[in-house]
């Protein structure tokens, strides 16, 4: 079912927001709010919703982005819009992810074949 919510939603909605989310809003705001880029830890302990993207059209809601919005991976200044960063910490975040992932033994049990 296409407008079914996922379960990790904090409001437990059964579908999608059909307006905008007052925890993603509050997050939103949070976030803008802060004079310096926040570390992992220092933005875990913000109010609102931690799927809260920028998105007007999908009612600041990730889950409703994804199910309507995302028919192609976002680009890197599509990404730091929605989580209002910049360009440069989303490469940063892909690079430190490839690397973890370049350290699974499976992955490089794979690359020795």
């Amino acid at each position: 079912m296409k407008n079914k919510m996922d379960p990790r939603c904090p409001r437990k909605l059964d579908e999608l927001p059909c307006e905008y989310c007052p925890l993603a809003v509050l997050r939103l705001k949070s976030l803008r709010n802060n004079e310096k880029e926040l570390t992992e830890e220092e933005e875990a302990l913000l109010p609102g919703c931690v799927w809260a993207v920028n998105h007007q059209m999908s009612n600041y809601c990730f889950f409703n982005y994804t199910a309507n919005y995302l028919n192609k991976p976002p680009s890197d200044k599509e990404i730091a819009h929605m989580n209002n960063v910049s360009i440069e910490v989303v490469k940063e975040t892909a690079k430190q992810a490839l690397e973890k992932i370049k350290e699974f033994k499976l992955i490089k049990h794979l690359g020795n074949k």
